[in-house]
C-alpha cells in the first residue's frame, strides 16, 4: 500500500468515525432536544466532518455520487471499489 493510499483510507476512517458520531448525535438530539451538551458536540463535530469531507473530495474524488462535479467524465469510478483493497 503506498503513502497516498495510506492517507486516503486514513482521512475516510475518520469521517467514518464523524459520521457516526454525527448521526448518534442527532438521533439522541431528536429524544433530547434540550440536551446542550449533546448540541455542542453536534456543532462541534459538524465543521470537522465538512471540512474533512471537502479535503478528501478535493484529493481523492467525490465520497457520493452527489458529489461528483464534472461534465466530462463520471469520476465516481475512479475511486478503489471496496473490494479492491
Amino acid at each position: 500500500m503506498t503513502v497516498f493510499e495510506k492517507n486516503r483510507e486514513r482521512v475516510l476512517r475518520q469521517i467514518m468515525a464523524l459520521s457516526f458520531a454525527q448521526n448518534d448525535l442527532v438521533l439522541f438530539l431528536d429524544t433530547h432536544p434540550d440536551n446542550r451538551k449533546a448540541l455542542q458536540e453536534y456543532h462541534r463535530i459538524t465543521p470537522q466532518l465538512a471540512e474533512l469531507r471537502q479535503y478528501y473530495k478535493e484529493n481523492f474524488g467525490p465520497l457520493t455520487p452527489a458529489e461528483v462535479t464534472s461534465t466530462t467524465d463520471w469520476s465516481w469510478v475512479n475511486c478503489p471499489w471496496p473490494w479492491e483493497n
